[in-house]
């Protein structure tokens, strides 16, 4: 009995660590390079919702910002941002950032383990949720902003200062809106400093104030319009089972942003198409949100709408996805573009948080509207389609590697916006501005 516990140790260790090199070697190899087969179902069995589809390469890219520019009749005389030497990757860090990610939500069996001591943790009646997932008392789950993992903020507002320097060169105004997380001050994690949240945008939107840059505080906004500061109010925002705030939600930031640019720039936005009695509210089904995913099956599926205008919309479309892929391009309603609801999660998902990362509307009912480019997180993807209403063009991207071609196309104004994803998700050297 002796001799055979180092053998099976052995075996299981193995087991382990070839099963790590062999997903590494399928998953940058085959995977990456658009191969998906019974094989690479086999290696990767139990843990398929983790696999990022493929991503297309330069080549495909550089494609299609050509095909936009003939499209919008762009020609841009001067590169102000070189993506390429950016986002370029030292070949330890690829490895480092890869293996992480194998030995992590990728490993072997791992979420087999992680719901079994979930149901132990539930059965002894501890509330531990996986995958640092925590639920702020009434059902909203979220995940902490420590101090220690908050990046150099003021390498962050220089970054913005020099982007502000270029827009000014060409006579484009910069505004700042900072969108609401699901965390407000009157959460414990706030106060008790768990989560830095709060405290960092305060920071952030005083720093840029002091550069000249307008800023719109969105959490400020909703609070006062609604004259409620409550808690309970704040995270009625946002959806329960995830992290993003609710569509309905967006078409008001949306409204407020454009009440904020007519102050402004005097730009007569037509805010009242985003009123709530102008959208009509269809309840689809039930969906389960990026929160709730990570601590399935402990928390239910919360309703889920679409959301149409009730007035005639006609517009220019060019739709690319999450990872660059062109999937529409054409002219129709908005319900035409926006509400493609099959009976699968991840459309709901689609819909949640508007997936497009790369849209380009054009409003036919506004051919002497404003345009408006939006630069941030994914907080825009809803808010983007939901501002073609009322502008003549909404360009949104995210990440901002086609700033260039948007910029030789001269919008009105420029949004950078973010809810908590600059401070502890991208460090300062990797943002492009």
């Amino acid at each position: 009995m002796k001799n055979i516990f180092p053998f099976f140790a052995l075996a299981v260790l193995f087991f382990f660590c070839g099963s790590i090199l062999l997903r590494i070697v399928v998953s940058n190899v085959l995977i990456d390079n658009g191969v998906e087969n019974r094989f690479t179902d086999i290696v990767f069995f139990d843990a398929k919702d983790y696999l990022e589809p493929a991503k297309d390469n330069d080549a495909a890219i550089k494609n299609f910002e050509e095909k936009v520019k003939e499209k919008l009749q762009i020609k841009t005389e001067q590169q102000f941002f070189n993506r390429k030497e950016i986002k370029r990757k030292n070949l330890y860090s690829r490895m480092k950032s890869r293996t992480k990610k194998h030995t992590g939500d990728l490993l072997i069996f791992r979420r087999h383990f992680a719901r079994m001591n979930i149901f132990i943790d539930f059965s002894l009646g501890n509330k531990i949720l996986p995958n640092d997932v925590v639920d702020l008392g009434d059902g909203y789950l979220t995940q902490l902003v420590p101090k220690n993992s908050i990046m150099d903020i003021d390498a962050f507002v220089r970054k913005i200062e020099y982007f502000k320097h270029i827009l000014d060169s060409l006579g484009i105004p910069l505004v700042y809106a900072q969108y609401p997380y699901v965390i407000c001050d009157k959460d414990e994690a706030s106060k008790t400093g768990k989560d830095q949240t709060m405290q960092k945008k305060n920071e952030f939107m005083a720093k840029l104030e002091n550069l000249g840059i307008p800023v719109i505080d969105l959490h400020k906004e909703f609070h006062k319009r609604a004259n409620n500061n409550s808690k309970e109010f704040h995270h009625s925002l946002f959806y329960k089972t995830d992290h993003h705030w609710q569509v309905k939600t967006s078409i008001w930031a949306g409204k407020i942003i454009g009440e904020k640019l007519n102050e402004l720039y005097g730009f007569g936005l037509e805010t009242e198409l985003l009123d709530s009695n102008n959208f009509t509210e269809k309840f689809v089904e039930k969906w389960l949100g990026s929160m709730g995913t990570k601590v399935i099956p402990l928390y239910p599926k919360e309703d889920f709408y679409i959301y149409s205008p009730k007035y005639a919309t006609d517009l220019n479309l060019t739709l690319k996805d999450a990872y660059k892929h062109l999937f529409y391009e054409g002219n129709g309603s908005f319900d035409n573009f926006y509400h493609f609801i099959s009976n699968t999660d991840q459309d709901y998902k689609t819909y949640a948080i508007a997936y497009t990362s790369f849209g380009l509307p054009m409003n036919n009912n506004l051919p002497d509207g404003k345009k408006i480019l939006i630069v941030g997180d994914s907080f825009n993807m809803p808010l983007s389609k939901f501002l073609a209403p009322i502008f003549k063009e909404v360009y949104y991207n995210n990440p901002p590697d086609l700033l260039d071609t948007y910029l030789a196309n001269k919008p009105d104004v420029v949004i950078l916006g973010y809810a908590d994803t600059p401070f502890y998700l991208f460090p300062a050297e990797d943002l492009i501005f």
